[in-house]
C-alpha cells in the first residue's frame, strides 16, 4: 500500500524552532504544576530554576529512600538562604551537568530499594484540595471556570499521588509523550495555557468517563457476559446486550487503511435506531472504538479517518445527542486525532440535517470533512483496493463479528504481576521525565549559550528512553484491556505490531 507523506509540520521529529521552543514551554509547565503539588504533599521547596535543578540535588543522596531526598531539599533550602539572595548557580553546559544529573537519575532509579520506597510513599499520601491551591490559582489566572476547578477538586481529591501518576500513564499509553502534548499545542493554536488548561480537563474527563478504570477492562466479553448473565437486574443486563449487539451487527467496524497510513472505521448510520439503547451505552460504545482505533495508529500516522455510510439513511435514523458527542470527543477529549471524515453517499434529506450539524463544529474539525459520491470519490482518499465490496470497493470482505473466547482475558485476574509491571512503568516514566528536563535545562534555560553537542546527546538519550517507554506499553496492555476484535482478527499483535495486510482482518487469530 503507498502512503502519501504528509509534510506538515507541528509533529514529533518535524517542528519548526518556534514550535519546539512551544513544546518546551507547555512541558515545564507541567513541571511546575506537578513539582507544586509534590511540595505541598511532601512540606518541602523545590529548588528555583532550570527543571534540571530538582535532579542535581540527587547528587548530595547517599540512600534511596524519601527521607534522604527530602533532607536533601531541605539542605538546598538551607544553603540558599546563607547565600545573601544570591541566584542559585547558573548550569554551566560546557561541564555537562545536565549529562551529569541524568546519569545520578538513572542510578538511583535503577535502585530497587529506591523503587520500593517511591511505590510505598505514592501509595500512602493523602492528598488534600490545599495542596492543589497554586495548581489552581494558576488555572484561573489562565481564565478556567470555577466549576471547572470545583470539579477537578472533587475527582482530584480522592486519589493518591501514585494513582494520579498511573492516570497519566494510562492516558499515554503506546504514544509518544511529545505526541500527546502536541495534539494540544495544535488544538489550541500553539497557546501553551490555553493548551495546558485542555490536557488537565481532559484527564480529568477520562477519569469522570472511567475510560481506563472502567470502559477499557471490562471491554466486550465482560458485555457479552453481562448480556447472558440472569443473575443480575434487568437494567445491567440490557446495558451488556446493546453494547455487545452493536459490535455483533457492526455498527461501526474497523478495516484497512487510509492512503496516509490512518485507519479507517466505517459506520452504517442506516443501523442506528435511536432509543434503542441508552445515552450512557452509546457513548461507552463510541469511546471503545475510539481507544481501540487509538491501539492502531502506527507512527509516524497520528489520526485516523471515518467514513459515515449513509446509504439507506433516512430521518428515523437521526438521533443528535451521540452526534454531538463525537463532535466533543473530536474537539476536547481527542483533538487532533481525526485525520479526515467522509460522508459516503448522503441522501438529499441529510442537507438540512447537516447545516445544523456543520453549525456545532470547530472549523478545524469542520475542515476534515468531505462528501463523496462513489467509489471513485472513495478512492481519492482511500485505495480501491482497501475498500469492501459493500461500497463497492475491490477487497472481497464483508464484516463478521468474532465473539469474545471466555478465557481470553484470564491474565488481567494476575493483579499481582500488573501492579509490578504498573510501577515498572512508573519508573521508566520518571526516567523520561528527568531526560525530559535536562534537555529543557541544556536548551530553554541556557540563555542562548547552549552547547550543541550536550544538547543532541541528551536528544538522542531522551529518545532511546522514549522508546523503550512506548515499547513497555505492550507488556502491560493484557492486564490493563480486554480483548477486543482487532485482537481477535490478528490486525493487532501482542507485541504491538500492526498487521496492515487485508488478509488478516476478518479472520480469527
Amino acid at each position: 500500500m503507498a502512503i502519501t507523506p504528509d509534510t506538515a509540520t507541528g509533529f514529533v521529529h518535524n517542528l519548526t524552532p518556534d514550535q519546539e521552543v512551544k513544546l518546551r514551554e507547555l512541558w515545564v509547565l507541567l513541571f511546575n504544576s506537578m513539582a507544586s503539588i509534590l511540595s505541598a504533599v511532601y512540606d518541602v521547596p523545590i529548588p528555583d530554576g532550570p527543571p534540571s535543578k530538582l535532579f542535581e540535588v540527587l547528587d548530595k543522596i547517599n540512600e534511596p529512600t524519601a527521607d534522604a531526598v527530602i533532607a536533601a531539599l531541605k539542605e538546598e533550602e538551607t544553603n540558599a538562604k546563607t547565600s545573601n539572595g544570591t541566584a542559585p548557580v547558573e548550569v554551566s553546559n560546557g561541564d555537562s551537568k545536565e549529562t551529569k544529573s541524568l546519569d545520578k537519575m538513572e542510578a538511583l532509579m535503577n535502585d530497587k530499594d529506591a523503587q520500593k520506597n517511591i511505590m510505598s510513599e505514592m501509595a500512602a499520601k493523602k492528598v488534600t484540595p490545599q495542596h492543589f491551591s497554586a495548581v489552581f490559582a494558576q488555572l484561573r489566572k489562565m481564565g478556567v471556570q470555577e466549576s471547572e476547578i470545583k470539579s477537578m477538586e472533587n475527582v482530584l481529591s480522592t486519589m493518591t499521588p501514585g494513582e494520579m501518576c498511573f492516570a497519566i500513564l494510562k492516558m499515554i499509553k503506546q504514544e509518544h509523550p511529545d505526541s500527546l502534548l502536541l495534539r494540544f499545542l495544535r488544538a489550541r493554536k500553539w497557546d501553551v495555557g490555553k493548551a495546558f488548561t485542555m490536557m488537565t480537563s481532559n484527564i480529568l474527563w477520562r477519569e469522570e468517563m472511567g475510560v481506563d478504570d472502567d470502559i477499557l477492562p471490562k471491554g466486550e466479553l465482560y458485555a457479552l457476559e453481562q448480556s447472558r448473565n440472569e443473575k443480575i437486574n434487568a437494567k445491567e443486563k440490557k446495558e451488556g446486550r446493546d453494547f455487545i449487539e452493536q459490535l455483533k451487527m457492526g455498527k461501526s467496524f474497523l478495516h484497512g487503511f487510509d492512503r496516509q497510513g490512518r485507519p479507517v472505521n466505517y459506520v452504517r448510520v442506516k443501523i442506528h435506531k435511536p432509543g434503542a439503547q441508552s445515552e450512557e451505552t452509546l457513548e461507552r460504545y463510541i469511546v471503545h472504538v475510539i481507544e481501540t482505533t487509538r491501539l492502531i495508529v502506527v507512527p509516524p500516522v497520528e489520526t485516523g479517518t471515518i467514513v459515515f455510510d449513509m446509504t439507506g439513511f433516512s430521518l428515523s435514523n437521526m438521533e443528535y445527542q451521540p452526534v454531538k458527542f463525537i463532535i466533543k470527543c473530536f474537539e476536547a477529549n481527542y483533538p487532533e486525532s481525526l485525520g479526515l471524515l467522509l460522508i459516503h453517499n448522503a441522501p438529499w434529506i441529510f442537507s438540512g440535517i447537516w447545516k445544523l450539524i456543520h453549525g456545532w463544529m470547530d472549523p478545524v474539525v469542520a475542515s476534515k470533512v468531505h462528501f463523496t459520491r462513489s467509489v471513485n470519490d472513495l478512492d481519492k482518499f482511500i485505495s480501491r483496493n482497501q475498500i469492501p465490496k459493500e461500497l463497492a470497493g475491490d477487497e472481497d470482505w464483508e464484516y463478521k463479528y468474532i465473539e469474545p473466547k471466555e478465557d481470553e482475558n484470564k491474565i488481567m485476574e494476575d493483579t499481582s504481576t500488573r501492579d509490578s509491571l504498573m510501577f515498572e512503568r512508573l519508573v521508566m516514566g520518571i526516567r523520561m521525565l528527568a531526560a525530559t528536563a535536562v534537555w529543557i535545562s541544556a536548551t530553554t534555560f541556557s540563555k542562548g549559550k547552549e552547547d550543541k553537542a550536550t544538547v543532541e546527546e541528551l536528544k538522542r538519550r531522551r529518545n532511546t528512553i522514549i522508546e523503550d517507554f512506548r515499547q513497555n506499553y505492550w507488556k502491560l496492555d493484557p492486564y490493563l484491556r480486554q480483548r477486543a476484535i482487532i485482537d481477535r482478527t490478528g490486525v493487532l499483535k501482542p507485541d504491538g505490531t500492526v498487521v496492515k495486510s487485508s488478509e488478516s482482518n476478518g479472520k480469527a487469530r
